[in-house]
């Protein structure tokens, strides 16, 4: 494997690259896109240094995205897709928009979810008493997640349950959403479990529990399935 160091204690791991696109392993904690609110160097400030894209190709909307076609949130970890030229940003960006490409997730959440196979098919917006956050709301956008369970744990007593999550849609903080309100928020999530469930958690792990474990997406020069997993780091 290649790696590349973010900072002295953060690895990047680039687990594919050719001329059109690169396929990374985001460590959790490391923030992609800039914002107004982040601080602090980002994935998309590294890409940029590494790839010189505002260089290259000036005005476009690939090189003010350093490529980037979709986001994971700063504490989820995993596979995440970047483009390499205007091209192939526009066509992925096409596939994402299209739900052609397939994505799998491993998450712990809290309790035990009773079937082994489940659907949330609830739209998903601003949250009307806190802007920051979002929530399940009638007037949102449509969000749809599949989930198959994996296993149970307990923990010290403290249950828990392994699923496998399928988003449909890619919502902000979609999966996160849709498990707080099927009340089996993921383990360490600081935003969308109780703070009760927070101090649960800490006893067990350093980190929110969703990882992106799998993805899957046509080439967009060769127009052949790729096909990339990543390892569960918790």
């Amino acid at each position: 494997m290649v790696y590349f160091w973010y900072t002295l204690s953060m690895k990047i791991e680039k687990i594919y690259e050719d001329e059109d696109i690169l396929v990374l392993n985001k460590p959790s904690g490391l923030i992609v896109n800039n914002s107004q609110t982040s601080k602090g160097k980002t994935l998309q400030d590294y890409l940029e240094e590494e790839y010189k894209f505002l260089e290259k190709f000036p005005g476009t909307e690939f090189a003010q995205r350093a490529g980037i076609v979709h986001r994971l949130d700063k504490e989820t970890s995993g596979l995440l897709v970047v483009a390499k030229n205007p091209e192939g940003f526009l066509f992925l960006q096409r596939e994402f928009k299209g739900r052609n490409v397939r994505k799998e997730y491993t998450a712990v959440v809290f309790g035990r979810v009773q079937d082994e196979k489940i659907q949330v098919n609830a739209p998903i917006g601003r949250n009307p008493k806190n802007r920051i956050k979002f929530a399940l709301v009638p007037s949102g956008k449509e969000a749809i997640t599949d989930a198959e369970k994996l296993e149970e744990l307990n923990l010290d007593g403290d249950l828990f349950t392994v699923l496998k999550v399928f988003p449909k849609t890619g919502r902000t903080h979609q999966i996160r959403v849709h498990m707080a309100g099927i009340n089996h928020p993921i383990a360490g999530d600081s935003v969308y479990s109780t703070s009760q469930q927070q101090k649960v958690a800490a006893k067990h792990f350093q980190r929110l529990m969703l990882h992106a474990s799998s993805i899957s997406f046509l080439h967009p020069k060769r127009k052949e399935e790729m096909f990339f997993t990543s390892s569960v780091p918790f």
